[in-house]
């Protein structure tokens, strides 16, 4: 039937202003709609133009918790009976025929916890069954005012259960503990299959209406599709934004099937399971969570009901199709000058003649039509084409970003070496996988900080060498007692100068309790031009020296923002108020006084800083962290903040699990000084597993002794029957198992499990 035929239009009924609905259901005619909530259950007939209420349930002023619903389901034999599911744990049943306090007909009060789920046999209009909080299921035949059986799930909380539409007596169960149970309503001490099927609590299930396929949503935000025939077999897998909240199978559409989340996304969203990364279409008409769905009948209206308070008719004409919006083509750059581009591809029918008898007909007659409608949404796909750089060296072979991920996690060094060592190493490593900015940075670290010794707080040294000979530090404006001798400048004028300190100078700095700061430095000609190499450079961190022969001195005076004074530096004969008409003596040894230099040395610090958030930013976290980590206490001196390093090594650590490096993994985490990265090692990892022979969850605190059948078989080896002492291998499937390599060398030359016969997907 095409999607496109004569619909009615998208209509709305805001129910209640106390409260919303958590569910909604249909009676066997598809006319008449069932919403209840905590504080709502009514009852609405259904036509073209909307709806219309005809009954209401919580009229009465005595009402007490067990008109609080939780779920609700109808009769699918008998459209006068309904049962709820109640907040307190109370399953009752209602009648419409009646009047007043006398529609609800039965009160079932035997679950201890919540009840979460309801719902009648498909064929038999006595049965009902439940899922409550408190992990059990009840069934009851409204015949008796008491449950006729009791399932035990052995979970914490049984969220849905549904009967099976291909077999009369089964039913499945889905739990908060990821697992799904098939039951046989006749056999209520044992379930006949029980499988995981996700990593979260399950909420909602749906059985196919024409295959014997079972839909189970989940909190990991996923749909799967199982294949029940036989033993469980995972078909399809449908990836959503948010915690899947109900599903329900689309009818006359095999492949579709309608979805609405838990939280975050207020869409209902029609998925085709053969293409699952988009949905088909999507209703975005509620302002609130959606908190229930069903099909009236057929494939071209839904309804629903949600936390806003409104039920809606959509018609399946209005619903919106993400495709057709979503972009036919894209292309992206990458950070080395790849470019990657992907466009889609159209689908075409081949229409063939009847005349198939020559060979040039059979090409000729061919002509392409492209494919409408639904039918084509499954057949789009996309093709990729990726254009790379020539590689200038042309015996280099790229490396994908996975391999050389891998090679740098196995082969860079965090410790064990000089920083300068580990630097020369770690840039050859980056070199060697193609990440040539990672290797810059290296060559940089250990020119930074791989010749000098850095203890925070940074201290400015005295002197640049370990000789006798000592720079003295002067504070711009820090002077001597002036003994009003008159000195000359360069130019051979007379001006005032200061006292000339010297080695016999009668004023002693070490015994001076005002020591000058290190502002301004006074060094020798001599003492600059040997003394000075890039080793020591940090120490001229306060200003710039200009230094040179007499000469070349007066081209350092045009500054205009340096004022400079050359003095002596060693002990010289005064020059007496006499001899100032005398020449200067030949070979006298000039100093360049800095008093003050406003501009501030270039540090590394901040560079190495913008450098590794840089690495970060472009996602190679493991580069931006290993520097870090190899630095050790040189780190301090970069101002990067603990928050943003602790992200980093959560970053790092965890995309090395998913690589399943372990070792490196734990050797980062050690080396951590972070107390919540140093704890990751001392999280505990939790293996639910289950007995070998009768299958249930071992749950005791005795080992591998299950409490039920009182039996240590899952101790032992299937393979050589001995109790497995180390490193034990098991099967989620069968749960048999036993010693590694045992089952190594089994499964080398068997599939299927030695003890039950099960096809044991061991890798």
């Amino acid at each position: 039937m095409p999607d496109s035929m004569e619909d009615p239009a998208t209509v709305s009924l805001r129910i209640c202003l106390e409260g919303h609905a958590n569910a909604l259901a249909l009676n066997k005619d598809y006319t008449q709609i069932a919403v209840a909530g905590r504080s709502l259950l009514k009852v609405y007939s259904i036509d073209n133009y909307g709806f219309t209420e005809s009954c209401n349930m919580r009229g009465g002023k005595n009402q007490n918790l067990s008109y609080s619903s939780n779920d609700v389901s109808w009769s699918t034999l008998d459209s006068n009976l309904l049962a709820t599911a109640a907040t307190n744990g109370v399953v009752s049943v209602w009648d419409l025929s009646k009047f007043g306090r006398q529609k609800q007909l039965l009160v079932y009060n035997e679950h201890e916890r919540t009840a979460h789920t309801v719902t009648f046999h498909s064929s038999e209009p006595n049965i009902l069954i439940s899922g409550s909080q408190d992990g059990t299921i009840k069934c009851f035949d409204i015949r008796s005012d008491k449950s006729v059986n009791t399932y035990f799930s052995n979970s914490e909380s049984v969220r849905d259960v549904k009967f099976s539409p291909h077999t009369q007596n089964i039913f499945s169960a889905v739990s908060e503990n990821g697992t799904v149970q098939l039951w046989d309503m006749r056999k209520w001490d044992k379930c006949m299959v029980q499988f995981t099927a996700h990593s979260g609590p399950i909420y909602t299930c749906d059985w196919h209406p024409t295959r014997n396929w079972l839909a189970t949503g989940s909190r990991d935000k996923q749909i799967k599709v199982w294949n029940m025939d036989g033993r469980p077999g995972l078909e399809y897998t449908i990836h959503t934004i948010a915690v899947v909240g109900r599903v329900k199978w689309r009818p006359e559409r095999t492949y579709h099937i309608a979805s609405c989340a838990l939280v975050v996304d207020y869409s209902i969203h029609v998925w085709d399971i053969r293409r699952p990364f988009i949905p088909f279409a999507s209703f975005n008409d509620h302002t609130n969570v959606t908190t229930g769905i069903a099909w009236q009948g057929d494939s071209h209206c839904l309804l629903s009901t949600s936390k806003d308070s409104t039920i809606y008719k959509h018609a399946f004409k209005d619903a919106t199709r993400p495709a057709l919006k979503a972009n036919a083509q894209g292309a992206s750059l990458g950070r080395h000058g790849d470019i990657s581009f992907a466009q889609k591809i159209k689908e075409y029918a081949v229409k063939t003649s009847g005349v198939t008898n020559t060979k040039t007909t059979s090409f000729k007659s061919r002509s392409k039509t492209p494919v409408a409608g639904s039918m084509q949404f499954h057949l789009d796909h996309s093709k990729m084409y990726k254009f790379r750089l020539k590689d200038v060296e042309p015996h280099s072979q790229a490396l994908s970003e996975h391999e050389s991920f891998i090679g740098c996690a196995q082969d860079l060094l965090i410790s064990g070496k000089k920083l300068a060592d580990l630097c020369d190493h770690n840039a050859d490593v980056c070199r060697k996988y193609g990440k040539h900015n990672a290797t810059t940075l290296w060559n940089f670290i250990k020119l930074f900080y791989g010749t000098n010794h850095f203890e925070p707080p940074f201290e400015h040294r005295a002197s640049f060498s370990t000789n006798s000979r000592r720079a003295t530090q002067v504070q711009s404006d820090w002077t001597m007692p002036q003994r009003g001798e008159m000195g000359q400048d360069l130019n051979g004028n007379n001006q005032e100068a200061p006292h000339e300190i010297g080695a016999d100078s009668s004023v002693d700095i070490d015994d001076e309790h005002e020591h000058p700061p290190t502002s301004s430095v006074i060094l020798s000609e001599t003492q600059i031009l040997s003394e000075i190499t890039f080793d020591n450079f940090e120490l001229l961190r306060n200003g710039f020296i200009y230094v040179g022969p007499t000469s070349d001195v007066s081209k350092a005076l045009a500054f205009p923002a340096l004022h400079h004074d050359v003095q002596a530096a060693r002990a010289q004969v005064d020059l007496k108020a006499n001899e100032h008409e005398k020449s200067p003596p030949p070979h006298v040894p000039t100093v360049l006084k800095v008093p003050h230099v406003p501009i501030p040395m270039w540090e590394p610090h901040k560079f190495v800083a913008d450098a590794l958030m840089l690495q970060n930013d472009v996602g190679d976290v493991q580069t931006a962290l290993t520097v870090i980590i190899a630095l050790g206490e040189a780190r301090k001196l970069l101002p990067l903040e603990d928050a943003l390093v602790e992200h980093w090594f959560h970053a790092y650590v965890d995309q090395l699990h998913r690589y399943e490096l372990w070792n490196e993994a734990g050797e980062v985490i050690n080396r951590s000084w972070l107390r919540s990265v140093r704890q990751l090692n001392q999280q505990s990892t939790t293996m639910h597993t289950n007995c070998g022979k009768c299958s249930r969850p071992l749950a005791g605190h005795v080992g591998w002794l299950c409490d039920k059948c009182k039996s240590m078989q899952s101790a032992k080896c299937c393979v050589c029957g001995l109790i497995v002492r180390g490193i034990y291998a098991w099967c989620q499937g069968c749960s048999h198992g036993g010693h590694i390599e045992h089952l190594q060398k089994y499964f080398a030359q068997h599939s299927k499990c030695p003890t039950c016969g099960h096809l044991c997907a061991y890798s």
